[in-house]
């Protein structure tokens, strides 16, 4: 009997459907690993360092020069252990001061810088070294000086003379004020009234006798009971006030204001005289002077042949 040799079993190859689907399987399942791309930043031109701030460190106890507020310098100036923080260049100041102007207003051009939260206070030198020229810098010189006119006490004068729109600036600390003689036609004005010289009439009793005008008979005579009592008006909202006792300082429970009991006129207009003149937005304590103005007591004469004579003689 012939002995046939054994052989070993051979794997049968998978079919073509089954390859293409574990090849499949193994395309669908394999790792997706991304690709990292490096970008690479365009750098923006450099300035020059004339255009930045200047960095200045802070010292106590020395006095030290800055292109901008020294608080600032940390915010918009280079610091040299930082280097990664970059500044702020003069021009991009300037827009900000302009867009700032634009949108809040000139007065908070004053406070703070592009720092979020700065509320550093900016001197108008410094302002007006950024504010860009032209129509930016324009704007803010016209409005700035419409925000001191508004601040400025006492307020910018002018004359009252139908024949003169002159603008003055009166001096509050000069003898004989609110007299005033107008620069340009001489014209005598009271600067707080701003009607013609009122001689030998405080401006608390001229706006007395003004308001009793427009009082009915009934207000009236209670005024002439308050004048028995020796009431006086306070100078700033006319309320009738009789005093207790005390020194002359006196506080109003009308307006909440502050006045001295002397330079207040009398409940009745005109039935007493006050001893000292009234300044308006001047503190009682300094508010001290004479009543008789000093052209007044010179000339003698009212407000319209007093004006005539200073023009005589100018």
């Amino acid at each position: 009997m012939r002995q046939v040799p054994a052989r070993a079993p051979t794997a049968t190859a998978p079919s073509t459907s089954s390859r293409v689907l574990r090849s499949h399987t193994r395309q669908v399942a394999a790792e997706v690993r991304p690709v990292k791309v490096k970008v690479i930043k365009k750098r923006r031109p450099q300035q020059p360092i004339d255009q930045f701030v200047k960095w200045v460190p802070q010292k106590r106890g020395r006095w030290q020069t800055t292109d901008i507020p020294l608080a600032c310098v940390a915010h918009l100036g280079r610091n040299p252990s930082k280097r990664k923080i970059d500044p702020v260049c003069k021009t991009c100041i300037g827009h900000f001061f302009s867009v700032k102007m634009d949108t809040l207003g000139v007065r908070a051009v004053n406070t703070g810088c592009l720092e979020p939260g700065c509320s550093e206070p900016w001197s108008h030198d410094f302002i007006m070294r950024y504010m860009p020229t032209g129509a930016p810098l324009e704007k803010f010189n016209m409005e700035m000086l419409e925000v001191w006119k508004e601040t400025v006490s006492p307020a910018p004068l002018t004359c009252p003379s139908p024949t003169c729109n002159a603008i003055g600036l009166p001096d509050a600390t000069a003898a004989g004020y609110p007299q005033v003689t107008c620069h340009e036609c001489a014209f005598r004005s009271c600067a707080q009234c701003l009607v013609a010289w009122h001689k030998d009439v405080t401006c608390a009793e001229y706006a007395a006798k003004h308001v009793d005008e427009k009082m009915s008979e009934e207000e009236k005579d209670i005024l002439k009971y308050m004048q028995k009592l020796d009431g006086k008006r306070c100078p700033n909202c006319q309320l009738v006030i009789e005093k207790d006792g005390g020194c002359d300082s006196m506080f109003c429970v009308g307006c909440h204001k502050y006045f001295n009991w002397a330079s207040a006129a009398s409940a009745l207009a005109g039935a007493k005289r006050a001893e000292v003149p009234y300044i308006r937005n001047m503190p009682y304590w300094q508010n001290v002077g004479t009543i008789t103005c000093e052209m007044d007591g010179i000339l003698g004469l009212d407000g319209t042949a007093a004006a005539a004579a200073v023009a005589a003689t100018s």
